[in-house]
């Protein structure tokens, strides 16, 4: 065994999978740094409209709802005035609370959990559906990786394992992206991969991938159901719920209040 892959397993051991970055220090010596991961950060956005969703979903906090949707854009557009027939088929009966925002990362949704948004509800169960925004480098200067992402996603279970003693988390695994394959979708399939095995160490986390209803027989996004190749539409929503309509109502059913 030569010294350099000596020191490769040995650096494996010490620093396991954290993130480092070389900086230089004061006496122009080159050191390892532990770089921080913001999906894991809590971040406030000074979005005007942001704020006023943020306050929003506040004032309409439910002590009666059984349900509560943790997401971004994906939930966010149910609220659109062509989602009526989701809600009758699927949410009205739980009372549902509609916590997505558009363009939400991990680390906003894990500053709004912090700031207000869960306090004084007591939810059967939370459906937390997040982590494609964090991924995107049209629109944000920092992608995370599947590691970084998934202790986004983790923390934000965390609180609501914390600060909900009474709720069954439904984490659903990131909805496909895209066409045709592209390094987005593939660190959402990496990241499913570890959120996956949270259950193992939690028996209040359940994991779901319905990624699968959206792809056609070629392999690639349909799209009828996803028009823009990441948000389902109407259809897409009813399907979404379709599915998960089951497992909510299973879990619903099994909390003791």
């Amino acid at each position: 065994m030569n010294k350099i892959f000596t020191y490769f397993i040995l650096s494996v051991l010490i620093f396991g999978c954290k993130s480092y970055k070389s900086e230089v220090n004061s006496k122009n010596s080159v050191v390892s740094v532990v770089a921080e991961n913001t999906a894991e950060m809590a971040t406030k956005k000074q979005d005007e409209w942001w704020l006023k969703r943020h306050e929003l979903i506040i004032s309409k906090l439910n002590p009666n709802s059984k349900l509560i949707l943790v997401g971004n854009s994906i939930f966010h557009s149910l609220d659109n005035k062509d989602r009526t027939e989701v809600w009758q088929n699927y949410l009205d009966a739980y009372n549902t609370i509609n916590m997505g925002i558009s363009g939400d990362r991990t680390e906003n949704v894990i500053w709004r959990l912090e700031n207000g948004s869960i306090e004084n509800i007591n939810p059967s169960v939370a459906l937390v559906l997040i982590g494609t925004n964090n991924t995107d480098g049209n629109h944000y200067l920092n992608i995370s990786t599947p590691e970084e992402l998934a202790a986004g996603i983790d923390r934000i279970c965390s609180i609501l394992l914390n600060k909900l003693p009474n709720t069954e988390i439904l984490l659903m695994g990131i909805l496909p992206y895209g066409n045709k394959p592209n390094h987005r979708n593939n660190i959402n399939i990496a990241t499913n991969k570890i959120i996956s095995k949270f259950p193992e160490n939690n028996r209040r986390i359940h994991y779901v991938d319905i990624g699968h209803v959206y792809y056609n027989d070629g392999g690639t996004v349909r799209s009828d159901l996803m028009p823009d190749y990441l948000h389902p539409n109407t259809e897409g929503h009813m399907l979404m719920f379709k599915v998960l309509n089951d497992r909510i109502k299973e879990l619903s059913a099994s909390v003791k209040k």
